[in-house]
């Protein structure tokens, strides 16, 4: 359980540095918008997970 909140806050990580390619006019506006609140809600989620596994305890 944890290892699986530490991979979705990882995917997470890594969507949210790719909305890093808007600056360099890679992707539009509204692609970044969804990296940024996709990647950062998968964060969240991934958390909850681990902290949810240290409750489980």
């Amino acid at each position: 359980m944890k290892r699986i909140g530490w991979t979705i806050t990882g995917i997470g990580a890594i969507m949210a540095l790719g909305a890093l390619l808007y600056p360099l006019n890679v992707i539009d506006k509204t692609l970044c918008i969804y990296l940024l609140l996709g990647g950062a809600g998968l964060m969240f989620v991934g958390s909850m997970f681990r902290a949810f596994s240290l409750l489980k305890r």
